[in-house]
């Protein structure tokens, strides 16, 4: 099938534009996403002692936890509770404090020692995934979806027809506009089901949290929070009632939910109301049913089941939600999934760079302010992308374990890097030497991070016969450090010049050629 040239040109437009204007955040997005595919297997390199702890029996575990709530005077009215797993083996305390701040421990299952939480890298990455911890920025996530919607589309209506014959097309000795081209049409026929996958599932996972449920629970449910909630399996439990008791026994509590759902994986304690006599748990846990896996059993204080969420939830809008949720996570299959996801996920951000590199050599010959800004914006936020994920890794590594509030300095030295690169760009005389310093830079630190975490805890690097998320984390970064290495070194090989002319003899001037 052929386009008409108007036709054809319409849906250039759109497809150029909406990339070019989505670009940085899509390349953040993406990169962001690679890395929270692997959130929980991070946790072990970013908290160096839960690398050592030692796997007790589950018994002792909850008694360890059980000693903890029972010597506390003055219990925080919500508390959530880690329980132990392959990756994290001790427990993980987590509430607010009177003035609002969050404090979270670990909890050793074997001795009861407490130490205040180090790092949240793996967790807080995975939240700006989503633009989450930004004012307003589930809403703009969800926009960005939306675009990238956009551009999937009208890009798979421009190449209808010629998939076959771009899937493999790649010309790098042609003019840089022709090798971009290829590039992005190569990179976006690979990636195209997996963008249009992600760019739905987000869609909906962040514009139904940010505008249809609220607008749902206005409208639909005549602004009745509670039966908002329940229709998504998650209803609001009893209020305090005054009256002071005890704490929950948490065997109890577990043992409750095993017999509501045994097929689980109970994994959390969620707990509400504690110190008072109408406390509840919510006990949360995973059961492999396709796309649908979240469980709940809330349980009363005295142990009294009041509520079994299945996998799924009640209804089609909780079905659907977390399907959604749980495809675009890639939780329904295993590791060799997840690892696929990654590469698309990497293949992905190099497609929307080579769409806006495209872009601007369409415009080469008459730049306006709009393509200039287009190339700093695209040279400082894409390369800050990378660059803000190397620098807080590194300060993982590098702030000191006693720093007050340590987490919060990770976060801001995460948002100040990125936004340092993209002012430099502004200020910085020319736009690709500046994507080339930053790669290069990213791709330094991340390749060096494995070394300094052996030489900071008495380790061998890339040791197989230790901790295998550790391994695997060595792994990881290094490759990513290699790819943010290959792509400034890529960039660095990139000239202004048609290389067809290159090839061609230059005139002899006259005075010369006698």
């Amino acid at each position: 099938m052929r386009l008409k040239s108007g036709t054809y040109r319409v849906l250039w437009e759109a497809h150029a534009w909406a990339g070019a204007v989505a670009s940085v955040l899509l390349v953040g997005m993406f990169l962001l996403g690679v890395v929270s595919l692997f959130r929980h297997e991070l946790m072990p390199w970013q908290e160096p002692r839960l690398r050592a702890g030692a796997v007790v029996d589950e018994a002792r575990a909850l008694g360890t936890l059980q000693s903890w709530l029972d010597a506390r005077a003055d219990l925080p009215a919500q508390l959530d509770v880690d329980l132990p797993a392959p990756y994290s083996p001790w427990l993980r305390l987590e509430w607010k404090e009177a003035g609002g701040s969050k404090a979270a421990v670990w909890l050793d299952p074997a001795t009861g020692e407490q130490a205040p939480e180090r790092s949240d890298l793996s967790y807080f990455l995975f939240l700006v995934h989503f633009l989450y911890p930004l004012p307003g920025g589930m809403l703009v996530a969800g926009l960005v979806a939306i675009v990238l919607l956009l551009v999937v589309g009208t890009g798979l209506v421009i190449q209808v027809g010629r998939f076959q014959k771009d899937l493999v097309r790649f010309r790098p000795r042609e003019a840089l506009r022709t090798m971009w081209g290829d590039l992005h049409k190569v990179l976006g026929s690979i990636g195209l089901p997996y963008q249009a996958v992600m760019a739905w599932t987000a869609a909906i996972i962040c514009i139904n949290a940010a505008v249809l449920q609220p607008v749902m629970v206005r409208t639909a449910f005549d602004g009745d929070l509670d039966a908002g909630l329940a229709t998504l399996g998650y209803p609001r439990g009893a209020k305090p009632s005054k009256q002071p008791a005890a704490a929950p026994r948490v065997a109890t509590l577990l043992e409750q939910a095993r017999g509501a759902l045994p097929d689980a994986r109970h994994y959390r304690f969620s707990m509400r109301n504690l110190g008072d006599a109408s406390a509840y748990v919510d006990v949360r846990g995973y059961a492999r049913a396709g796309l649908h896996e979240f469980t709940v059993v809330r349980v009363s204080r005295t142990g009294e089941v009041l509520h079994v969420r299945q996998a799924g939830g009640p209804g089609a809008t909780a079905k659907l939600l977390e399907a959604a949720y749980v495809l675009h996570s890639g939780l329904y299959a295993g590791m060799g999934m997840r690892l696929v996801y990654a590469l698309l996920g990497l293949f992905s951000a190099l497609c929307v760079v080579t769409g806006n590199l495209v872009w601007l050599e369409r415009r080469s010959r008459g730049m306006r302010w709009v393509d200039v800004a287009l190339a700093r914006f695209t040279a400082g936020g894409c390369g800050g992308a990378a660059f803000s994920l190397a620098a807080v890794f590194l300060a993982n590594q590098l702030l000191p374990d006693s720093l007050p509030r340590r987490p919060d300095w990770e976060h801001g030295i995460f948002y100040a890097s990125w936004c340092a690169c993209v002012l430099g760009a502004l200020a910085y005389p020319r736009a690709k030497a500046w994507a080339q310093h930053l790669l290069a830079l990213s791709g330094a630190i991340l390749v060096v991070l494995p070394w300094l975490d052996a030489w900071r805890h008495a380790r061998r690097v890339f040791d197989p016969v230790g901790s295998p998320y550790v391994f695997c984390a060595d792994v990881g970064l290094a490759l990513l450090g290699a790819v943010f290495l290959v792509s400034a070194w890529v960039i660095g090989r990139i000239s202004p010049r048609d290389p067809r002319t290159a090839e061609m003899p230059l005139p002899i001037p006259a005075h010369e050629g006698r």
